[in-house]
């Protein structure tokens, strides 16, 4: 039960941290991204190998966490949506999670964007002077509205707290 409480308050930080950066800057940076990366490996590494499990299938676990989360972000920026810096994270994120939690918080994220971005556009419908831009020479119109830090975030909180909160009444 300790390993996963460590993930739990590491993915908590973590998050919150991409958060707050991903709002403030519209950026999330290396130094956030790869620690976590790196952070992930080695503990993954370490409990794989004094849970019995084996420190490289430890090591495989995260590892294929990173793969799917990269990969799935990856092939979002490159067709336009996102940017390097939310690839980043949720690779990272998957080094932590899993490949299969990874997934299903990608798949969470998703809904929770297209809810957002719903909410986005309804409330630019009802009230157009809210949408409009600080400079109007149009050099923010291409940027995202909605930080993807943040329904990852969502995302991920209610996946693990979900399987928490099963873990621990069952």
């Amino acid at each position: 039960m300790l390993p996963q409480i460590a993930i739990l308050l590491f993915v908590l930080i973590y998050t919150v941290t991409g958060c707050v950066w991903d709002l403030r800057t519209r950026r999330l940076p290396n130094w956030l991204t790869v620690t976590s990366f790196v952070l992930g490996l080695v503990f993954h590494t370490v409990v794989g190998a004094i849970s019995g499990a084996g420190a490289w299938n430890g090591f495989l676990f995260a590892l294929a966490g990173f793969g799917m989360g990269f990969g799935l972000l990856f092939v979002l920026m490159a067709i336009g949506g996102g940017g390097g810096g939310d690839v980043k994270f949720m690779g990272a994120l998957g080094t932590w999670v899993g490949w299969k939690l990874i997934l299903i918080i990608f798949i969470g994220s998703g809904l929770i964007a297209a809810i957002s971005m719903i909410g986005v556009l309804a409330w630019g419908w009802i009230n157009t002077s809210q949408m409009k831009s600080e400079d109007d020479d149009g050099k923010t119109a291409g940027r995202r509205l909605i930080p993807y830090a943040i329904p990852a975030t969502i995302s991920a909180w209610l996946v693990l707290g979900s399987l928490f909160w099963v873990a621990t009444i069952g």
